[in-house]
């Protein structure tokens, strides 16, 4: 229906992406390794179908960054985007399964879950990315260790 657009939507997909890599790569200048690491996250957030593939790429190389977990109060939000990965890998093959053989189900409980699956990878990437500068904000500033950041 759209063929003719396929190139347009093809660029301004991939721009989606040089919008990520280009600010993170500014900003994490001194901590490369932090860089590739969340834009693996960016990139297996943003794939167009849920794929288990590039997250679990993702993850384990999120343990690369082990060094800035060192503090509780990185982790924020760990729990319940743990407990939203584990929903959805529980209950994403229950609703394909519903969608595609049973019959009973539609597409729209598939998207829902994949919804909730991006979010709940979103949600990880962002709480990795307040860690990284949470930790090159206490290497410049020691005397702000283990204080909580006031935000205005």
């Amino acid at each position: 229906m759209f063929d003719a657009f396929r190139s347009f939507f093809l660029g301004v997909f991939w721009l989606h992406m040089l919008s990520y890599s280009v600010p993170l790569a500014l900003r994490l200048r001194k901590q490369p390794l932090a860089a590739v690491v969340l834009m693996m996250g960016a990139i297996a957030v943003f794939e167009p179908y849920a794929n288990v593939g590039a997250v679990g790429a993702w993850l384990s190389s999120v343990c690369l960054l082990g060094h800035v977990f060192e503090l509780s109060s990185t982790h924020r939000y760990t729990f319940p985007a743990i407990a939203a990965l584990l929903y959805c890998m529980l209950l994403g093959p229950a609703f394909h399964h519903l969608w595609i053989y049973a019959g009973s189900g539609n597409a729209n409980f598939f998207y829902a879950i994949t919804l909730v699956w991006n979010l709940a990878l979103l949600i990880i990437l962002t709480d990795t990315l307040y860690a990284v500068l949470r930790d090159e904000w206490e290497a410049e500033r020691p005397e702000g260790v283990g204080k909580e950041i006031k935000q205005i």
